[in-house]
């Protein structure tokens, strides 16, 4: 879903509770990428949920992520 607000086109993902996310908190992964941050977010006791948008694609919280590589 697109939307403008002003001069800024906001793009928003539906999660798996029904809420629309702004693009700005998520970020897109293969699924060999995935496969790799959840190995690496169990070595760190952390849990990613990653979901899978409209097309297919995959993504996460971009906080979470923050969580294992920083």
């Amino acid at each position: 879903m697109r939307s403008s607000a002003g001069n800024k086109e906001w793009s928003l993902i539906h999660n798996d509770n029904g809420e629309w996310i702004s693009e700005e908190h998520v970020a897109f992964y293969t699924e060999a990428e995935a496969g790799f941050l959840q190995i690496q977010a169990a070595k760190y006791g952390c849990k990613l949920s990653f979901q899978r948008g409209a097309d297919g694609i995959l993504w996460c919280y971009k906080h979470e992520i923050e969580q294992i590589i920083t």
